[in-house]
């Protein structure tokens, strides 16, 4: 938001955002199948929303490593298609929608918001 008015401050690029990166290959580590990911600010309406769609949700610990909290994580939900923290002390709380490419993703979040 930039003066009352959405505004997208740059085209979409491959590779531009590590954070996303690497809770994508924390979650392939651990068994998830899901080849993509997004990224969008925690809202608990958002996640209750995509539960609600069907998806399956699971937090993880935004102050353990990011490794070992995805797996801990996926232990219980390996299904998961949603994952979230709700941040920490300089963390950002987050939520990441995983799903078989970028138009599944996209469409996963548009429904719900």
């Amino acid at each position: 938001d930039v003066g009352g008015q959405a505004t997208v401050p740059g085209d979409p690029e491959f590779g531009v955002s590590q954070h996303v990166a690497n809770v994508l290959l924390a979650a392939r580590a651990t068994g998830s199948e899901a080849p993509a990911a997004l990224n969008v600010a925690y809202d608990p309406d958002i996640v209750d929303a995509l539960e609600s769609k069907g998806l399956t949700v699971a937090a993880f610990d935004a102050e353990a490593s990011l490794e070992a909290s995805i797996a801990a994580a996926l232990d219980g939900t390996p299904d998961a298609d949603v994952l979230y923290q709700t941040g920490a002390m300089g963390i950002e709380p987050i939520v990441y929608i995983l799903g078989s490419d970028a138009v599944t993703v996209a469409e996963r979040l548009r429904s719900v918001t």
